[in-house]
């Protein structure tokens, strides 16, 4: 049995390796484009380990590693890499290795990670040689898919692009004088975005257009000979990046052209050599698959993609984060021509805004685009004529049973359809930049009725309105609404604003000093919806939160599910332990009431108190769920320390607090 010992420095590893100088690949230094690859390679072969190596005379070196540390070095006849290149196969596979007496012994098997299943493809030059691996591997036995294999083997593929172009660009650099590099420019610049280097719209659709030209060949070829359907689809995929003119906007646009290379980066990391990249511009990207193997491959396609933005984007200290929508069209299913493919993407990927992730064109999205541009006609309509109008829900502390506030929320009674549901028309207005005029429009009303209830009884009443990341967004936010408070005579504390998570979580630079004059108002701040999106206790300290609202999903369960409870109670108590409080959204039972109260929350709202209802009636109806709960619960003061909610607004300073 052969022992393996340490392995010395080999002389010379600082230097370029041997037999890929070519390439200006340094074995000293990690780059992200291989990193990438090598996560995307375990994730979709579902492995703890993967690895990039190249092979040169003594050694394998390793340039990228997922989930294991390496020494960077194996010597050849210890390398499951090395065996890779002299068999080069299309898949080099061992489903066991401890089974296999020649490999039992390799360095892998034998030192961490321990491998026993062990899967790569060969990287290889255009002129067929192999010089290392892509490899995926795991301390138990397993395999591979063919749907696996086959995007293993795209990623090597990628690896091998990658490589060929740092030594195109190199004999470029060699083999050209100015005036044809001028020149070669000159024609690069028009077929090329300049910023990201992609293909630029033009060349795009040249691309598309001769694809489909080859594939209708090869189609009428193939059905000569079989009389069956073209075999060669193609897909379009249309991106758009989500939350990126947010990033753009407070952040400008030096930001925003580093965030587009690094996307661009990412996205070219998760197709084949053979597929086309491309930026329309602004936010827009778009990726022409040719020669689709399956149905399902544009969907893959485009998951790896949406996987490949999940990383934060890091800009000195701070980490931003994106998302996409795609829409998916193929040839020949979805048009026959590249801009009626790109136009039926570009339909898919704004239903792809609505339902998230990704979405395929069918005929019915052309319907339902046309009747989301008559509603947003009716909609922006309704805006500038007040057609909107506002009901309240009350909010009721839990100790006292006392009613000490009021939910604003947003109705439209449209003249022929009725009461829209406010979740559809919101999300309208989302899609379409009407949020803002109708946040405003909330805003105004809400501020109008609660001095009109302060100056006929109800003074202690606050009232709460939502905020959306677009109106956070805005730079001049805090003199509108100091504004907005000095022309109804209504002083900050009584005004709440609710934020989202993901609105907070993926503000910009300029939202803490917005949130800063918004608190010297005398203004709240609360986290509407806490639970359903990052959770994060970072931006609950950075931003110095008020008040959660604990989602209705995790309030629904309450009283017969045990682990919606222990997820409430989690809430609650990680909530009173920075000093803020919490209400429970959604409260329809005497059983969620119950359990909330045994839990220590400080207050609730819902149809066991109220619906939502109007200014009048607010100010005349009696609410029976509040007083059963007096009747209910004695009158002790709240728990842990926490102020009542029925109290002042507090003041917590620092606003922005250390990271460290």
């Amino acid at each position: 049995m052969t022992t393996f010992l340490p392995l010395p420095a080999l002389p010379g590893a600082a230097g370029p390796i041997v037999g890929l100088r070519e390439y200006g690949v340094r074995n000293s230094q990690p780059e992200a484009a291989f990193d990438d690859i090598a996560l995307l390679a375990a994730e979709i072969c579902c492995t703890p380990y993967s690895s990039i190596s190249f092979i040169d005379e003594t050694r394998e070196w390793i340039k990228a590693t997922f989930g294991w540390r390496s020494s960077c070095e194996v010597p050849k006849p210890c390398s499951l890499g090395a065996e890779v290149v002299r068999q080069n196969l299309p898949l080099f596979l061992l489903t066991d290795a401890r089974l296999d007496g020649r490999f039992s012994e390799s360095w892998l098997v034998a030192h961490e990670p321990h491998a026993v299943f062990y899967a790569a493809v060969p990287l290889v030059t255009k002129d067929g040689h192999a010089f290392g691996a892509l490899a995926v591997f795991d301390n138990r036995p397993g395999g591979l898919d063919q749907n696996q294999v086959r995007l293993l083997q795209a990623l090597g593929r990628q690896v091998e692009t990658l490589l060929d172009q740092r030594r195109e660009v190199r004999e470029l650099a060699t083999a050209m004088n100015v005036r044809s590099r001028l020149d070669e420019r000159t024609k690069w610049q028009a077929d090329h975005d300049s910023l990201t280097g992609l293909p630029n719209r033009s060349l795009f659709l040249r691309r598309v257009e001769e694809t489909l030209s080859n594939a209708s060949v090869g189609a009428d070829i193939e059905n000569s000979k079989t009389s069956l359907k073209p075999k060669k689809n193609v897909s379009i995929l249309f991106v758009d990046l989500d939350r990126f003119k947010r990033i753009n906007d407070t952040l400008g646009h030096a930001v925003g052209d580093i965030i587009l290379r690094e996307v661009a980066a990412r996205f070219s990391c998760c197709l084949r050599p053979e597929d086309t990249l491309a930026r329309l511009g602004g936010d827009e990207f778009t990726v022409l698959l040719p020669d689709v193997p399956n149905s399902s491959y544009a969907a893959g396609v485009s998951q790896m993609l949406l996987q490949a933005l999940r990383r934060p984007f890091m800009l000195a200290d701070q980490e931003l984060y994106l998302g996409a929508s795609i829409g998916i069209s193929s040839y020949p299913r979805d048009g026959g021509d590249a801009s009626t493919l790109l136009k039926n993407a570009d339909i898919a990927m704004y239903q792809a805004k609505e339902k998230g992730g990704y979405q395929a064109y069918s005929r019915r999205m052309n319907a339902d685009g046309y009747q989301r541009l008559i509603e947003e006609g009716e909609l922006r309509r309704a805006i500038e004529r007040e057609e909107l109008f506002v009901l309240y829900q009350p909010v009721v502390n839990l100790t006292t049973g006392a009613v000490m506030g009021v939910e604003a929320l947003a109705r439209w009674k449209h003249p022929e359809r009725g009461l829209v549901p406010p979740a559809h028309f919101i999300a309208l207005a989302e899609q379409s930049d009407l949020i803002v005029p109708l946040g405003e429009f909330v805003l105004r009303r809400a501020c109008a009725d609660a001095a009109f209830w302060r100056r006929n009884g109800q003074p202690d009443l606050r009232v709460a309105v939502n905020l959306s990341a677009r109106q956070l967004a805005r730079p001049h936010l805090g003199e509108f609404v100091e504004t907005l408070l000095g022309e109804q005579g209504l002083p900050g504390s009584a005004l709440d604003l609710e934020l989202t998570e993901t609105a907070l979580f993926g503000s910009g630079d300029s939202t803490p000093a917005t949130l800063m004059h918004l608190r010297e108002l005398g203004i709240r701040l609360l986290v509407d919806d806490f639970g359903t999106g990052y959770s994060s206790l970072a931006y609950l300290r950075r931003f110095a939160v008020d008040v959660i609202k604990i989602d209705r999903v995790f309030i629904a369960g309450l009283g017969y599910d045990k682990t919606d409870e222990a997820l409430v109670r989690a809430l609650i108590e990680m909530a009173h332990a920075l000093k803020i409080e919490v209400v429970a959204e959604g409260v329809e039972t005497d059983e969620q009431r119950n359990c909330l109260l045994a839990l220590g929350c400080d207050a609730m709202q819902g149809y066991l108190l109220s619906r939502p209802i109007t200014a009048d009636a607010l100010r005349t109806t009696r609410f029976p769920g509040a007083q059963r709960l007096r009747a209910l619960t004695p009158h002790t003061a709240p728990l842990n320390g926490v102020r009542s909610i029925m109290g002042s607004a507090r003041r917590r300073t620092p606003l922005i607090t250390s990271r460290t």
